[in-house]
């Protein structure tokens, strides 16, 4: 079986994207912890963080990094998590790299079990929410001394 990643990057899987550039792609996750939860997704195919492009890793670390802050002082998240998991008994299910970004709204406990199915009307209300503060992302980017292309 094929990488689901790799699928949603190509096109020939579908996701509701949020945001693209030359490395990475933004997709709102299926089974979110929480609304709004995002992965940040590199393009090219590595197993994990371990393996990862080093400039990819960052440019992916600081796409979320940009969302968070989108999260926080935009849309007014009391909290926000930012993590990758490398390898299984880290909870690695996806074996592509990618780093999850989950916005806490109601300040409880992190909770994998807390996922339910993204529906169509919470995914096009979480679009429509992000979209507005997308150029942020890149400006972030410029900011840091990156750019989409690497």
């Amino acid at each position: 079986m094929g990488c689901v990643f790799c699928g949603i990057v190509s096109g020939s899987e579908p996701a509701w994207r949020v945001y693209e550039d030359d490395v990475v792609v933004v997709i709102l996750d299926k089974y979110p912890v929480s609304k709004g939860h995002l992965l940040v997704i590199t393009k090219k195919h590595y197993e994990s963080i371990h393996d990862a492009d080093p400039r990819e890793a960052l440019h992916a670390f600081a796409v979320a990094a940009a969302l968070a802050r989108v999260y926080r002082t935009k849309l007014g998240a009391p909290g926000v998590n930012v993590v990758t998991n490398s390898g299984r008994p880290a909870g690695q299910v996806i074996f592509h790299f990618h780093v999850h970004v989950i916005p806490r709204w109601s300040g409880g406990s992190f909770r994998w079990s807390s996922r339910h199915e993204l529906t169509a009307e919470e995914a096009e209300e979480v679009i429509a929410e992000l979209e507005p503060h997308l150029d942020g992302v890149k400006s972030y980017l410029r900011k840091a001394g990156l750019s989409a292309h690497i």
